[in-house]
């Protein structure tokens, strides 16, 4: 019998309620509080929007159970095993310092993970020292994604027994609800790539198969009209011409990109995937410096980076007369990354470029939604340059 996930979850939140004897008002109205934030992160469509109001309600319940000097500060970290990227949220009225983020972020990306387990009293790890006394707990665990609650305390982590005593009851809610907000997202990710994989094989079928009948008739048209006895019509096909098998092109790369996964969003592997896919297109003898440490950017980001970066590749394979491409991908200062696209080929031509302006638009509009720049120029020795500079801020921390 079928049963929605939103009356599942109604049902089985309530069942925390249920004491096998009447309970004080205060700790009833504080279970209550906490099954809605549960409720609520299991149930979020945007968990980035959701998770700090709900964190002040969750440190206001933790800090119930202490006394003064051992207020406590609430943190929910993501950390991602695949990508070494770390997603701290914290409260609404309360950040954590600069200090603090940066520890957090060196320990869970720095292969730490395998020292602890379900939880851990960090600050009793003298070789992985924190600005604050620190206590973690974590909620989930998987390949894609763990998710830890991660609470600070002024002075030092009370006894272990005292924490896992007072903090049981919102370890366990917070674990149930990231868990099944974790499987809905897991739903929707899997979802999302199916109807991709429909959509791409409907355009293989119908739309490309057409734009590849037009493109070898307009070619043909061109061809015809090159004579001095069509003359007024040569601009007219030779624009048909282009056009029609740049949108045959596109068509194709749509298909391509649709079909394109990055294992846990990792884009340093995604763009030596292509590089490769490219390389045994050609004759060109490519090469990739990557010189990122760790991955950095946001799913979203990743995917327009890696699109710009192989309508690049794809330029360089069709139109560049090139020997040589190199790829390079490293952190300039603290707060950017760059991509450097080169290659040895004849360079830009204002003449071509006109007729291919579509790509080189749709580059500038990617780069764009992720708030990069991009820079098209000929290379100070000879051939092209692209120049894709990528702010990436506090995100990763």
């Amino acid at each position: 019998m079928a049963i929605k996930i939103k009356t599942w979850l109604e049902q089985f939140f309530n069942t925390f309620s249920e004491t096998a004897s009447p309970q004080p008002t205060h700790i009833i109205e504080a279970h209550e509080a906490l099954n809605d934030v549960a409720f609520a992160i299991a149930t979020s469509d945007e968990i980035n929007k959701t998770l700090p109001p709900l964190l002040n309600v969750v440190e206001a319940q933790l800090n119930q159970q202490f006394n003064g000097p051992e207020q406590c500060h609430v943190n929910v970290l993501f950390s991602s095993p695949s990508t070494s990227e770390t997603f701290v949220h914290h409260p609404s009225d309360s950040t954590p310092s600069p200090e603090m983020l940066h520890s957090l972020h060196r320990y869970f990306t720095n292969g730490h993970n395998d020292l602890i387990n379900d939880a851990c009293y960090l600050d009793a790890l003298v070789e992985h020292p924190f600005p604050d006394p620190l206590y973690g707990y974590k909620l989930t665990e998987s390949n894609e994604m763990n998710i830890w609650l991660l609470i600070t305390f002024p002075h030092k982590v009370p006894c272990a027994n005292q924490v896992r005593w007072k903090c049981t009851a919102v370890e366990t809610l917070l674990k149930k609800g990231f868990t099944a907000w974790a499987q809905q997202e897991k739903k929707i990710s899997k979802a999302i790539a199916s109807e991709r994989a429909i959509h791409a094989a409907e355009l293989h079928d119908s739309l490309a198969q057409v734009l590849g009948y037009l493109r070898i008739k307009s070619a043909k048209l061109d061809s015809l009209c090159q004579s001095n006895a069509y003359h007024e019509l040569k601009p007219v096909t030779e624009d048909l011409a282009a056009y029609t098998h740049y949108a045959y092109r596109q068509t194709r790369e749509l298909i391509t990109s649709s079909r394109l996964s990055m294992k846990g969003d990792n884009l340093t592997q995604a763009i030596l995937d292509s590089v490769s896919e490219f390389e045994q297109q050609s004759a060109i003898v490519f090469e990739y410096d990557n010189r990122l440490k760790k991955n950095i950017t946001n799913p979203q980001q990743s995917m327009q980076l890696l699109y710009i970066v192989r309508e690049c590749l794809n330029n360089i394979v069709r139109h560049s007369h090139a020997s040589h491409a190199r790829i390079v991908i490293k952190e300039a200062l603290p707060s950017h990354i760059e991509i450097y696209v080169e290659d040895n080929g004849i360079g830009l031509d204002a003449k071509k470029a006109r007729n291919d302006s579509f790509g080189l638009k749709i580059m500038h509009e990617r780069a764009e939604r992720i708030d990069a720049t991009l820079i098209i120029q000929p290379h100070p020795n000879k051939g092209t340059q692209v120049i894709l500079r990528l702010p990436i801020g506090d995100h990763h921390e």
